[in-house]
């Protein structure tokens, strides 16, 4: 008994051998359940034993409903970055790249390019990203309603993407500082 896929011939289990029968006799055989793989009718056949030939063939297609997931994840914390994309209907054994999308305020960690053959299930792909470190903020000291420059801004550098920064307002001579003397933002790009 042949377990072949159809069109190809590939053989997808290993054939099944049956001894020690009669010639003349009645032998009734069924598909086997293969992974990834659809049977085709007839799933069942019944051949009269001869001398030789006795051969019954079973075809499968590959399963066309398979699917896969690619996760984007920030690298540590698994942190989900950007929602999980979902391609279905996909063919079983078929190949599928995917290459890491662009993520603003993080970079791409490598390999940002995977392909992989698709299985029955467990089919998922994930990319990492780091958050940027080359973030800089600046802080102004103006005078209230005329936005004078009351003093030389000072711009930090350096800092990591989605940081959590505090400053607080410098003494100026002659001037009073208004609230709010402190003032804490996250870093964006």
């Amino acid at each position: 008994v042949n377990y072949l896929e159809k069109d190809t011939e590939k053989v997808l289990a290993t054939a099944k051998t049956v001894g020690n029968k009669t010639f003349g006799e009645e032998v009734t055989e069924t598909a086997i359940a293969i992974e990834g793989y659809n049977k085709v009718e007839p799933i069942e056949e019944t051949i009269e034993l001869g001398v030789e030939e006795n051969v019954i063939n079973f075809y499968y297609t590959a399963r066309t409903d398979i699917s896969y997931t690619v996760n984007y994840l920030e690298e540590g914390t698994n942190e989900v970055l950007s929602p999980a994309k979902t391609v279905e209907n996909k063919t079983f054994g078929e190949e599928v790249t995917e290459t890491a999308i662009e993520i603003e305020g993080y970079n791409k960690v490598e390999p940002i390019e995977v392909t992989i053959e698709l299985g029955v299930e467990d089919n998922v792909i994930t990319f990492y990203y780091t958050a940027r470190t080359d973030i800089s903020y600046t802080v102004n000291y103006l005078e209230k309603d005329t936005e004078k420059v009351l003093a030389t801004a000072k711009t930090v550098g350096n800092k990591t993407f989605g940081e959590e920064v505090t400053e607080t307002a410098i003494a100026i001579e002659g001037y009073n500082k208004v609230e709010p003397i402190e003032e804490t933002i996250e870093l964006g790009v």
